[in-house]
């Protein structure tokens, strides 16, 4: 609950985690008929993600798997090399392994390692120049960024000013990573889900709704 918090709301999150937010003064006999009324908005979310789930096969971190990077599809490539790294071209994103490394016990683990270090690195290059754009727009200064892995949620911006943003979000389009962008750098100005809040994003992106169903319908492909 929360003091801020003016109405009801209900997210369903990728990992079929059920959250109500209400404000705190809100009796739980009101929360418990705003989850009645929203049960079969509830089951189909749960559904969708279901759905989603089957989709999407688990990795086996070899030559010829699909890979995301701003929302473009690449093909893996694992090859032997001198030195690990991790190599982008055009149609692949090649991973180069070490003869010690690239022996097949060892090969997917090492391949997903470096793969993570790769993400991270590009999604803090990405970040860090969309924020200083934003950020002069938006008329705020955030005091931190971050990137790391996060479970539940795709960024989040605290009351003083330091932001964490998932790693993964690097997979999405561009498009896509300057709305996450947008999103918590707005929380900088109101630090909730109002109107005020809604409307300044807007301003920004005026499409942003568009961006939000892409993440709704494809964000649980962003994955390794």
């Amino acid at each position: 609950m929360s003091a801020r918090r003016k109405t009801l709301s209900i997210t369903v999150h990728p990992d079929n985690r059920v959250i109500v937010h209400a404000p705190a003064t809100c009796p739980r006999v009101s929360i418990a008929r705003f989850l009645e009324q929203k049960s079969d908005w509830i089951r189909k979310a749960l559904q969708t993600n279901l759905q989603r789930g089957r989709r999407v096969r688990e990795k086996r971190f070899e030559t010829g798997e699909t890979l995301l990077y701003l929302g473009k599809e690449y093909s893996l490539r694992v090859e032997q090399a001198n030195q690990p790294e991790v190599v982008l071209t055009d149609e692949h994103i090649c991973v180069r392994l070490c003869a010690k490394d690239a022996q097949a016990g060892k090969a997917p683990s090492k391949v997903k390692e470096l793969l993570m270090e790769w993400y991270v690195s590009r999604a803090m290059t990405e970040v860090r120049e969309k924020i200083a754009l934003y950020s002069a727009r938006i008329g705020v200064s955030p005091r931190q960024i971050t990137i790391k892995s996060l479970k539940s949620r795709w960024g989040s911006c605290s009351v003083s000013g330091r932001i964490s943003l998932a790693w993964n979000i690097i997979m999405a389009p561009e498009s896509v990573v300057d709305y996450l962008i947008v999103h918590e750098l707005c929380h900088m100005v109101h630090h909730d889900h109002s109107a005020p809040y809604w409307s300044l994003v807007r301003t920004i992106l005026p499409d942003h709704l568009q961006r939000r169903k892409w993440l709704r319908e494809n964000g649980s492909h962003l994955w390794l």
